[in-house]
């Protein structure tokens, strides 16, 4: 995590970008500064900013500062929050989270021939919160950097589409049911910036509803990562002899999640034992969205347009089906449940 001094230019370019980007988003709420952050990293990563001199300070940029995000989203959630949402929201987000990873890396491996990295990464950020997940999910089980920014990217436009697609026909189907629109919104929208962004665009209520189901959702990151962490550990261990096992076994005890995991799970616990002034949650959730957008923009600016290419419509065509099936599976849900 030291930043070493050739990394300087790349994380000033960054940052720049994301402050461009937070501005830009509002004169464009609806599509947000993350989204924002992406494709003007994309653009600029491939032009303007696509120097040697910067790889470094940029692909320091895209994977720090996101920990810290991660470790304050703990801040925000309280075992309260599962509360608030009933039997009914809680059994929802149980069965909807990992139907859609299951359907993901079912389709991944049968349909769309990807490996299991990006199947696990692109239901992590999926069923979970977008690139948050799949920041803390691509070190345990060693996904590499090109398959991290292309499920990250893929992710995140499949947000953008529902950004705009949901607003519509969540009041349609629902009829200005406030709570439904929000599960629907809460629950299957990526990250927490284009929860928000969704639900704003139909009414503030919505929003509550919304952010307590997106949640609900981020508070299962951890047993996400433990789960996904576990099942290729064990997938590299099956060559191995007893001994070697036994070795690694003890070593997986203690690093079987990254750092900012645990923080995130201490922090909700403080969160829900003790009141924690409104001033220390709110510049959590500025600093945490802050450095999802620097985490963003440091993708796009990495993403160069070969790898896009290279795996453009496949990926587009995982996402756009990932969201369909996303999307009729809540709304079964919710038929059902409620």
């Amino acid at each position: 995590m030291r930043i070493k001094q050739n990394m300087w230019w790349g994380i000033l370019v960054t940052i720049f970008v994301s402050i461009v980007s937070e501005f830009l988003s509002t004169f464009l709420p609806s599509l947000g500064a993350e989204a924002i952050a992406l494709i003007l990293g994309i653009i600029l990563g491939n032009t303007l900013f696509n120097k040697p001199e910067l790889a470094a300070g940029i692909k320091w940029s895209e994977k720090y500062p996101i920990e810290i995000g991660i470790a304050l989203l703990g801040i925000e959630v309280t075992l309260q929050t599962i509360q608030s949402l009933g039997w009914q929201g809680i059994l929802y987000i149980i069965i909807l989270m990992p139907a859609t990873i299951l359907f993901v890396m079912w389709i991944g491996k049968w349909i769309f021939k990807v490996d299991q990295q990006s199947g696990m990464l692109m239901g992590a950020g999926n069923a979970v919160c977008g690139s948050s997940a799949i920041a803390a999910v691509a070190p345990e089980i060693g996904a590499t950097d090109t398959q991290r920014r292309t499920a990250v990217a893929t992710v995140s436009l499949s947000g953008v589409v529902l950004l705009f697609v949901l607003p519509v026909i969540g009041p349609a189907i629902f009829h200005g049911n406030n709570l439904l629109i929000g599960a629907l919104i809460g629950g299957t929208v990526q990250s927490v910036g284009q929860v928000i962004g969704t639900a704003s665009l139909v009414n503030p209520q919505v929003i509550d509803y919304a952010t307590l189901y997106k949640m609900l959702r981020v508070i299962m990151l951890a047993v996400v990562v433990l789960t996904m962490s576990t099942i290729v550990k064990r997938d590299n261990l099956k060559n191995q002899s007893n001994t070697m096992k036994k070795d690694t076994n003890h070593l997986k005890i203690y690093k079987l999640v990254p750092w900012f995991i645990y923080t995130f799970i201490a922090l909700l616990i403080i969160s829900s034992l003790i009141n924690v002034p409104n001033s220390v949650v709110t510049g959590a959730k500025t600093i945490t969205g802050f450095f999802g957008v620097i985490n963003l923009a440091g993708i796009g600016l990495n993403l160069k347009w070969k790898t896009i290419a290279n795996s453009g419509l496949k990926y587009l065509g995982y996402g756009f089906m990932t969201i369909i099936f996303q999307v009729l599976l809540a709304l079964l849900l919710i038929k059902i449940i409620y």
